[in-house]
């Protein structure tokens, strides 16, 4: 053996003459190979160079550097003495500020991102440890799409465990969401990192939401709606169940101030000089055939073509067994004294008698008279039941 196995430095062979030659280049060879680092590895074609210059010889070489491609040029006594990597050793590139390493076959770098599968832990800015195996301390953390979506992934190994996001104040939670020890999505806080409570639950299955630890919302005055936009008549010569008038009452839900509002259009022709008669009315069939709490009487007609609106409020005073109602009706119209009164905006007031508001499957709702040989059509019919317990 004349060559050491590893970094190929000459050996002193047994009464060699001249020693001390072989010995000094083994010495520069050491020299050049420790602590490895050349000025670039992008020429392929030998530099005006200094002893002790390296370079890594790029592809394709040519002159004093011909056939040396990947190899180690080591300016050495005016002239270039050329060694091979071995498998391992690592070289620091100046020009590119790099760290490369040979694998056997090329240099490769070893700490770009691309290269660091498996770790067991990584710091940004921070350090990692065996539950924070990845640590990043950054103003902000970027994570992008590659040409189109970007999903990011948490998955937990069963049901039962927790795959979440946490929110921190000085190290201690505050909020967390995610799924937290089932497979419904949570959103989780805390006051003081401790105790923790759910405000929001969204069922995996049916998506419904629920809010465990917000009290029950009392509902607001209630307000309940029928109409009928279809024209109805001509017709209102006799007494007729308003269509889109009627609403069924919630079991219960009548209280004193409750109220009851209605509203329709009225056109008549020149036949039908009667007053008109609104007749508010309870029951279960939403028909003539329901009790008549209270009339309201309007001012004779005349025998003049006509429209205007009229208008009804009821407000129960009391509810229960022994109601009692007040209505208000209101009449507003073109002609001033002819047509659908003989007067301008007629008001007229009623009370009721005390009847049983608990009927089971009851309705309010109004009926109309528009007297003999009127010729109505109503029109635009609204009521509404509302403040309801």
């Amino acid at each position: 053996m004349s060559d050491t196995p590893l970094l190929g430095l000459p050996l002193l062979a047994a009464a060699q003459a001249q020693k001390h030659v072989t010995h000094n280049e083994a010495l520069l060879r050491l020299d050049a190979l420790i602590h490895l680092s050349v000025i670039s590895r992008g020429l392929a074609q030998a530099p005006a160079a200094a002893d002790g210059d390296r370079y890594l010889v790029a592809a394709s070489p040519t002159g004093a550097w011909a056939g040396q491609q990947g190899a180690l040029a080591l300016a050495q006594g005016g002239g270039w003495v050329f060694v091979g990597p071995r498998k391992g050793w690592r070289l620091w590139v100046e020009d590119e500020a790099r760290l490369l390493a040979f694998d056997g076959a090329q240099w490769r770098e070893p700490f770009i991102i691309s290269d660091l599968a498996g770790l067991q832990r990584l710091g940004v800015n921070a350090s990692a440890d065996d539950t924070n195996r990845l640590a990043v301390a950054s103003a902000a953390t970027l994570f992008s799409h590659q040409g189109s979506d970007h999903r990011f992934k948490l998955n937990k190994n069963a049901a039962g465990d927790t795959g979440s996001l946490i929110y921190q104040t000085n190290w201690s939670g505050r909020a967390e969401m995610g799924l937290t020890g089932s497979d419904d999505f949570r959103i989780n806080v805390s006051g003081d990192g401790a105790q923790w409570k759910t405000a929001l639950v969204v069922d995996r299955a049916s998506g419904a939401v629920s809010l465990p630890n917000t009290p029950p919302v009392v509902a607001p005055a209630g307000v309940l709606y029928a109409q009928s936009l279809a024209a109805q008549g001509p017709g209102f010569a006799a007494d007729t169940y308003l269509a889109g008038s009627n609403i069924a009452i919630p079991v219960g839900r009548l209280k004193a101030g409750t109220r009851y509002v209605l509203s329709f259009d009225a056109a008549k022709t020149a036949a039908g000089t009667a007053g008109a008669i609104l007749t508010l009315r309870l029951g279960a069939t939403g028909s003539l055939g329901d009790a008549a709490l209270a009339a309201l009487t309007f001012p004779v007609q005349t025998a003049v073509a006509d429209d205007g609106r009229f208008s009804l409020e009821v407000t129960f005073r009391s509810a229960g067994a022994a109601a009692v109602v007040q209505a208000v009706a209101a009449l507003t119209h073109s002609l001033s004294a002819t047509g659908l009164a003989n007067v301008a905006g007629p008001v007229r007031r009623a009370t009721s008698a005390a009847f049983d508001a608990t009927l089971a499957a009851a309705q309010i709702g109004v009926s109309v008279n528009g007297g003999a040989a009127a010729a109505w059509t109503v029109s635009l019919v609204q009521a509404r039941l509302e403040n309801l317990a």
